[in-house]
């Protein structure tokens, strides 16, 4: 199985990697991330949508370019790497499950709007209580005299606060499946949080709100759970790149500051720390891109790759930003070094859509259900 990326990938992904340190410098990123509440840098997202990045996995008749999860997860690794602020993860996510939905009477129009940077649209899966996931979905529409509502809460909706549409999960009378909703209609309230890491999120609540079970995008349980499994494996990505970055900041640190005559990176108390999340992030690349094929092939093993990426990454990004930190010394945890806010976004990532031991457990749900025999009554 090759796991290598295309000429056209790495092409994109040395572009977004120059892009982000032009466009994107520490100045600016903070800037944003210190804002309360958060911004979005207006000139960088206008810039970001003209290069079609938000369409990267739609196809070329709605304005995309009609790439697959892998070129999403290319771009998703970038902006990890460069702490991209904004919502352009959770615009992208949306833009897959409204092309997968194959629903293009209700969806065509949202979507190219959406990739034309006009539109606005996130979406809202896990809810406060009853764990990750789609079974975890509590959140019901159901039929009042007045016509269809729906109620639920969902927690941790990122970027909500500036989105026009929210891709609702929900369970109607037709299943479970995902509902475009007005973000500004009666009975929906949009708490504002701000993550650790200054990045948009809101809590949304639904107080028998208006929608109709009829707008339930096409492609349903199955649809919800691909895109679901996809947003994973995009975050999987950005968590990559936030390794990547710690462990070059500490390369560079280990390389430049000197005691007792030699650069502290060849003692080996720090030589062997930072070679071992090395290894740990070489892994996890394998594990990504395999979860990546499995999703743009469509196997039927892809959801057990993705949560071995997503266990395995959570990990190690956390593992090589704290290295990074301890490396760095105090100076590593004052302000004016990017060490902590690459540790604050792996700490965010890492527990968002199921921390490292949900996906362990769905990895040896999955090996179960594969390698033993069904029990006989």
């Amino acid at each position: 199985m090759d796991f290598s990326l295309s000429e056209e990938q790495i092409a994109l992904q040395e572009m977004a990697r120059e892009f982000l340190r032009k466009h994107w410098p520490a100045e600016r990123m903070r800037a944003a991330l210190d804002a309360q509440p958060a911004v979005i840098d207006e000139e960088v997202w206008r810039e970001i949508v003209e290069m079609g990045w938000l369409g990267v996995a739609a196809s070329e008749d709605v304005g995309g370019i009609g790439g697959d999860v892998t070129t999403a997860a290319v771009l998703a690794q970038e902006a990890g790497r460069g702490i991209l602020a904004g919502p352009f993860e959770s615009s992208l996510v949306a833009a897959i499950a409204l092309e997968r939905s194959g629903d293009r009477d209700l969806c065509r129009d949202l979507l190219a709007d959406l990739i034309a940077g006009g539109t606005r649209v996130t979406l809202a899966i896990d809810e406060p209580e009853g764990g990750y996931g789609v079974d975890a979905v509590k959140t019901t529409i159901a039929a009042h005299p007045e016509g269809w509502r729906i109620s639920g809460r969902k927690f941790l909706v990122p970027d909500a606060a500036g989105a026009s549409v929210l891709l609702v999960a929900a369970r109607s009378p037709d299943g479970l499946g995902l509902v475009p909703i007005d973000a500004n209609s009666p009975g929906v309230t949009i708490v504002p949080m701000r993550r650790l890491d200054g990045q948009s999120c809101a809590e949304v609540v639904f107080e028998r709100a208006a929608c109709s079970a009829a707008s339930l995008l096409a492609g349903g349980e199955a649809m919800l759970r691909e895109v679901y499994e996809i947003w994973t494996t995009l975050l999987a990505a950005d968590l990559l790149g936030t390794a990547e970055a710690s462990l070059e900041l500490a390369r560079q640190y280990a390389s430049e500051r000197v005691q007792f005559g030699r650069p502290i990176g060849s003692f080996q108390a720090v030589s062997h720390r930072l070679a071992d999340d090395l290894v740990s992030v070489e892994i996890g690349r394998s594990l990504l891109w395999g979860a990546c094929l499995a999703l743009d092939e469509r196997r039927e093993h892809a959801p057990a790759l993705v949560s071995a990426a997503k266990a395995w990454l959570s990990d190690t990004a956390v593992s090589a930003a704290e290295s990074a930190l301890q490396v760095h010394g105090g100076v590593g945890f004052t302000w004016e070094y990017d060490v902590h806010l690459h540790l604050r976004r792996a700490r965010c990532n890492a527990a968002l859509l199921g921390d490292a031991d949900h996906h362990r457990e769905r990895v040896a749900m999955h090996m179960q259900r594969a390698w033993m025999p069904p029990v006989k009554a």
